[in-house]
């Protein structure tokens, strides 16, 4: 006997079948059937070889969505039209920009989206778009890629002036330079000896230039404190002086007084007396004066003017040492000091 199939049943099972797996594979792959989405458009300017639909987009390096759609613009064909799809909830400020970037140089292509501040209100779509739009620019790759073209000129430029900088003449100029400076090399290596001496001698000189330097401190020190010594000895004198001619002055009055009786050659004695005492005050007076006068001088004197009068003899020095040299040399060979190194003749028989 032949069994009847239900086919009721059957079908019933198939369909629960694929029902569950279509939601297996739905729970597995993460699908978020609830979540809305957002479009945008970002047009970009030239090639966008590397991008295509499927490609990942990403939002400061983290992936949102990808891309959904790829056009050239209908109203301008040197703009490729670029449609993202991503989470509605992803945070899209008016302030955002769009740029294409790569993984590596030569990896997969996507789409980058930067900026954005937090206080920037929300990119909405105007008007006369169909989605609002992302502006687009240029990518740090793509910028020199376009910059290439003028890298290059920049280089050739660059190697035509060199080329011009070491030309045959001066390439020329340059190997004579460097000749000259050989032949300074081997005459001075050829007269390090006297280079020696010179430099021995200089030495010397410096050694007795220090000396003397030395002697000139001390002398000046010693002037400075004979002077600042003086000063006070005769400022004393002249106190002195002066104290004395009011006493002799005094002491001339009161002779003057007692001797009144005395006669008339006495009286012409003591008005003489008295005539020298008062010029003697008054030479006095007049060497003070002049000693307070001649202060400052004195002072600079011993402090700048000794100290170039010592500089001076120095030189002074130094000269009579040159001259000295010069003199010996002469004497030793006259010829030579007069006419330089000769070269010797040659014997004609």
């Amino acid at each position: 006997m032949e069994t009847k199939a239900n086919y009721i049943v059957v079908g019933a099972f198939t369909l629960l079948v694929m029902i569950g797996s279509v939601v297996a594979i739905i729970w597995m792959a993460g699908v978020n059937i609830d979540e809305e989405f957002a479009y945008y458009d970002i047009y970009f300017e030239g090639s966008v070889t590397g991008l295509k639909p499927g490609n990942p987009v990403r939002y400061r390096g983290i992936p949102v969505g990808v891309i959904s759609e790829m056009r050239i613009d209908s109203k301008n064909v040197e703009r490729v039209r670029v449609t993202i799809e991503i989470p509605d909830s992803t945070p899209i400020k008016s302030d955002t920009v769009a740029s294409m970037e790569f993984q590596g140089i030569t990896g997969v292509g996507y789409v980058q989206i930067s900026g954005g501040t937090n206080s920037a209100p929300r990119l909405k779509k105007r008007p006369d778009e169909q989605r609002p739009e992302i502006p687009a620019k240029a990518s740090q790759l793509q910028e020199l890629f376009d910059s290439a073209p003028e890298l290059i000129t920049r280089v050739t430029a660059l190697v035509d002036r060199f080329n011009l900088l070491f030309n045959s003449r001066n390439r020329e100029s340059f190997g004579n330079t460097l000749e000259n400076i050989e032949k300074v090399t081997r005459t001075i290596a050829n007269r390090s000896d006297e280079i020696d001496k010179v430099l021995t001698s200089t030495s010397g000189t410096m050694s007795e230039l220090s000396a003397a330097a030395a002697d000139a401190r001390e002398t000046m020190a010693e002037l400075k404190r004979g002077v600042d010594e003086i000063i006070p000895q005769t400022s004393t004198l002249l106190t002195n002086i002066n104290e004395f001619t009011v006493e002799a002055r005094d002491l001339s009055g009161s002779i003057g007084n007692e001797i009144d009786g005395v006669g008339a050659e006495a009286k012409v004695a003591l008005a003489e007396v008295r005539g020298v005492l008062k010029d003697f005050g008054q030479a006095a007076r007049t060497l003070s004066e002049l000693v307070e006068a001649n202060r400052e001088p004195v002072d600079a004197f011993a402090s700048s003017g000794l100290y170039e009068l010592t500089q001076m003899l120095t030189e002074a020095r130094v000269l009579m040492g040159a001259l000295t040299r010069i003199a010996a040399q002469i004497e030793r060979d006259p010829a030579r000091f007069l006419f330089g190194q000769t070269k010797p003749g040659v014997e004609v028989k």
